[in-house]
């Protein structure tokens, strides 16, 4: 008799453990921008293909950080035409990265750009190993 009800019991034992770690698993679309462009009509087109994509996933998970880079760098200037949009966009978990090579070369300062924006030493580095940790590559602009 007991060993009637143990295979049973083992068989949905066996099922559960299944199944559980299948539902645990969350699908998290990580998509890296690279801006390089000093044109205003690209940023707003970012911005808006940042927008459209957190929409369109809802209500998946997504990781968005944009990368800006040589001229593109002018993007995250604090007194920026996108700053406000850019502080909104962080407030929703969207990461923005500033290319210190660029920003050297521009003679720009952290202080210079968006709260909230993380130095990375280069904005090209910083975009291939998004991509080597499974990022989808965006370039950014038209």
């Amino acid at each position: 008799m007991l060993r009637k009800l143990i295979v049973p019991v083992l068989t949905v034992a066996g099922a559960i453990l299944c199944v559980l770690p299948m539902r645990a698993q969350v699908k998290v679309h990580k998509v890296v921008f690279a801006l390089t462009s000093p044109d205003e009509a690209d940023w707003k087109l970012t911005l808006n293909n940042v927008r459209n994509l957190m929409t369109g996933l809802a209500p998946e998970a997504v990781e968005v950080e944009v990368v800006s880079y040589g001229p593109g760098i002018a993007f995250l200037k604090k007194n920026g035409s996108d700053a406000d949009e850019i502080l909104k966009l962080e407030s929703m978990h969207v990461h923005f990265a500033g290319c210190a090579n660029a920003m050297k070369k521009q003679g720009l300062e952290p202080a210079d750009l968006v709260s909230g924006v993380e130095v990375v030493p280069a904005g090209i580095v910083e975009v291939v190993k998004k991509q080597e940790q499974g990022w989808i590559y965006i370039k950014a602009g038209r």
